[in-house]
């Protein structure tokens, strides 16, 4: 069922909760606002499900990434990436939302030469899914992040409930790098277009208020 976003909260960037990261001068900011919230029950599987446990809850979100760019100039970025994503359940420090452990991601390698589908005169035209250009003085949504957030779980090794808690979350997103040889390249053949950008940024920091009995359907497999 979908669930009212109660609580996008947006955390200055400046106010890190995790880990320290270098950040070239170039770089354009990522705010990361919560668009959607659904909240489901694992499937239980097993011959006698009434001496299952009681099914594990997640909430579903699904994350808009829009990056302000401060500069004078247009940056242009590689979309593929790889993304860490940070989670609390109370300000301060923040630790990794491990990844699950049927979720397989494909590694994100260095781009050494440009992919077919790439116009090899415009970045962006015809569109291609590879590069994305983010205008100079304001704002542009690129994509969006899918996150499975686990709420409650109770089992042997782990015991896991955010009903009723408000929860901390922040993606760290390493857009696709590109080999000097094809920087130097790009940067001299479209330069009327902008200027090739790629390295790691944060978010800030965004919240979501979890209520204490959240209405919840039985997870898709989607």
């Amino acid at each position: 069922m979908l669930t009212k976003v109660l609580v996008t909260a947006l955390v200055s960037a400046s106010a890190c909760l995790c880990a320290g990261l270098r950040t070239p001068a170039n770089a354009p900011d990522a705010t990361a606002t919560i668009t959607e919230a659904r909240y489901c029950f694992e499937r239980v599987r097993g011959i006698n499900s009434e001496r299952m446990p009681v099914p594990a809850l997640t909430v579903q979100l699904i994350v808009r990434v829009s990056f302000r760019n401060a500069g004078e100039r247009p940056l242009i970025l590689p979309l593929d990436h790889e993304r860490i994503v940070y989670i609390a359940d109370a300000p301060g420090v923040m630790k990794v939302l491990p990844k699950p452990v049927n979720l397989l991601e494909p590694k994100v390698h260095l781009m050494a030469h440009l992919p077919p589908d790439v116009n090899p005169a415009n970045p962006v035209d015809p569109d291609n899914g590879v590069f994305a250009i983010v205008r100079a003085g304001g704002s542009t949504p690129l994509y969006e992040e899918k996150l499975t957030i686990p709420v409650y779980r109770n089992t042997m090794r782990t015991h896991t409930d955010l009903r009723g808690h408000r929860v901390y979350l922040r993606l760290q997103l390493e857009h696709q790098g590109l080999a000097p040889a094809l920087e130097a390249d790009l940067s001299d053949r479209w330069s009327g277009f902008g200027v090739p950008w790629t390295g790691t940024l944060r978010t800030n920091t965004f919240v979501l208020d979890v209520p204490a009995a959240p209405q919840a359907v039985e997870c898709s497999d989607q």
